[in-house]
């Protein structure tokens, strides 16, 4: 792409795995192709060709983990260790945790750490405190259920991971609990990046929101230099 232009744009298109991941293929576009938004606000900035390809892959990066991270915290949750005197009826998952968290029982989850550091190496910091906590500024960020994972006791496999007792719950009785989440991750996602300065872009993110094609703008900050991080958690 010529980096003499004032703002470059690229289309994302991604392909969701089933598992939580994300595959990403770009493709460099025209403005022909794809036309520019407008913005009165707008500051050229020429990105060198290493800048304009460091960007194109955090962009990946960030909204891979941000895929994640709603799956996470409001669609899927992850599986779960029963509690002893599980039936059919009234305690699918067994006695309800005297802490109120069932132990993870993800192999790729095992620990708060590790949910922790994905979310603070995919957001800014104000924004990564509400999303663990679930908070904004006394009231729930994302959902009614308070905060929905936290650290447990070690168990006898390691694990320290604990999930929200009516999180979990609710997730076990409908396994269709994601149907009703307005955006619709499996459909074509695009991307237009804009470089404003050598430490952020505007990134105006086109999904599937309850059936409609829908623009999602947020900003990609490089943090003092520890890396590239998102402003806002893309969810609604």
């Amino acid at each position: 792409m010529n980096s003499s232009k004032s703002a470059f744009i690229a289309t994302i298109v991604v392909a969701l795995l089933a598992i939580a991941a994300a595959v990403f293929a770009f493709r460099s576009v025209s403005g022909e192709e794809l036309p520019e938004i407008p913005d009165d606000n707008f500051t050229a900035y020429n990105p060198s060709q290493e800048l304009e390809d460091e960007m194109f892959r955090e962009a990946e990066r960030l909204i891979t983990n941000n895929h994640t991270i709603v799956r996470l915290f409001l669609t899927h949750g992850v599986p779960v260790i029963k509690e002893p005197y599980a039936n059919t009826t009234d305690r699918p998952l067994g006695n309800p945790p005297e802490d109120g968290y069932f132990y993870s029982a993800s192999p790729t989850f095992r620990t708060f750490e590790e949910v922790e550091e994905l979310v603070r190496e995919t957001f800014l910091p104000d924004e990564a405190v509400r999303i663990i906590n679930n908070e904004l500024d006394n009231e729930p960020y994302f959902s009614d259920y308070g905060r929905i994972f936290g650290e447990k006791r070690e168990n006898r496999d390691g694990v320290t991971l604990g999930i929200n007792e009516k999180f979990a719950l609710d997730l076990y009785r409908n396994p269709y609990f994601s149907a009703d989440f307005p955006i619709n991750w499996e459909e074509r996602v695009s991307l237009n990046l804009t470089a404003l300065a050598a430490d952020e872009c505007e990134l105006r993110v086109t999904l599937t929101v309850n059936g409609e094609p829908t623009v999602i703008i947020r900003r990609m900050t490089n943090y003092f230099g520890e890396g590239w991080r998102l402003d806002r958690l893309i969810y609604e």
